[in-house]
């Protein structure tokens, strides 16, 4: 169905607000799940009467644990909220030092659309890389196996060019997890081969894989990538992963790298900007066209905000509606 713009907005942030979110993090909240909306990306709206946003009250207070030369870690607060303010933290030692490098725990998922750190990263004109370790959520399972292990963890880069950024935002699982609950209220059947049911059978039934587990992308370099993500936002985090160390939560790795560190800012900038218009001039393929990362969410937003309008399936809104009605 077709739904105004500014009604989403406007329910998306009763429904932030009904959770017991207020002032900037509502706001931070809103903001990460519209910009996953607007593009087409699963992990927006879902969230919210999914459990996806956890109720404020149960979110512990976010605090700066230490801070030394050029990294931080952080701990507490709602994921988006959290990883905003690391996010920021990472610029400014970025900022003063050339590299910032900031670990949370304690932390809430989900973390919605990681692209919208590092693209925030990269508006500044730094390099961006964001994953996220799903603490002791377990629903990937490691290739050559149907046993969940590991969280969907995602990651993100985005690098600065003259003309925008290149922005890449993808989890290592074969679906994120809320694309599958997506599938699930839209009552649609999951690709064949990514998905497992609870005993470890091949699935397409999504509601089957929810309660089963779900394979990495591109079988072991998924899972090898999975696993980087993992290191990173547990153990280097001092964060939480299935059946080790759960009480610290989630994690999230935040990094971020003065372009010009090595080459000069603008020496830097004029070679991203050739090796970027050196890609886009790629002969497409007959009906194809070639896209840099990030690029086609942006289309996507940019129409929905122009035509004040975007179409989001009827089970979804719905969903989305009732909850904030109730």
């Amino acid at each position: 169905m077709k739904v105004k713009v500014d009604e989403l907005k406007a329910k998306v942030l009763a429904g932030v607000s009904k959770l017991g979110y207020e002032g900037d993090d509502a706001k931070t909240i809103t903001d990460v799940l519209l910009y996953a909306q607007l593009r087409g990306n699963n992990q927006g709206i879902t969230k919210i009467a999914t459990g996806g946003v956890p109720k404020a009250a149960d979110v512990q207070e976010y605090k700066v644990v230490k801070q030394n030369k050029a990294g931080a870690l952080v701990s507490g607060g709602h994921s988006m909220v959290a990883t905003a303010k690391a996010t920021d933290l990472a610029i400014e030692l970025a900022n003063e030092h050339g590299v910032g490098v900031v670990g949370s725990n304690h932390t809430f998922t989900s973390s919605g659309a990681i692209g919208y750190f590092s693209r925030r990263i990269a508006s500044k004109g730094y390099i961006g890389f964001v994953c996220v370790g799903n603490g002791s959520f377990a629903f990937v399972a490691p290739d050559g196996s149907a046993e969940p292990k590991l969280g969907t963890n995602p990651f993100s880069y985005a690098f600065p060019y003259n003309g925008g950024e290149v922005v890449f935002d993808n989890a290592t699982a074969a679906m994120a997890f809320f694309g599958i609950v997506e599938a699930k209220l839209k009552g649609e059947a999951l690709p064949e081969g990514i998905g497992y049911d609870k005993d470890g059978n091949p699935s397409t039934d999504a509601a089957a894989v929810l309660d089963g587990s779900i394979a990495t992308f591109a079988a072991h370099k998924g899972f090898g990538l999975s696993l980087l993500v993992q290191l990173l936002g547990g153990p280097f985090s001092m964060a939480g992963t299935p059946n080790v160390n759960e009480d610290d939560g989630a994690g999230t790795f935040v990094l971020a790298i003065d372009a010009g560190l090595l080459a000069g800012k603008e020496e830097y900038l004029k070679r991203a900007t050739e090796l970027v218009n050196q890609i886009k001039s790629a002969k497409p393929l007959p009906n194809k066209e070639v896209i840099l990362p990030g690029k086609h969410g942006d289309k996507l937003a940019k129409q929905a905000i122009e035509n004040n309008e975007i179409e989001i399936a009827d089970a979804i809104w719905d969903q989305l509606v009732s909850f904030v009605s109730e």
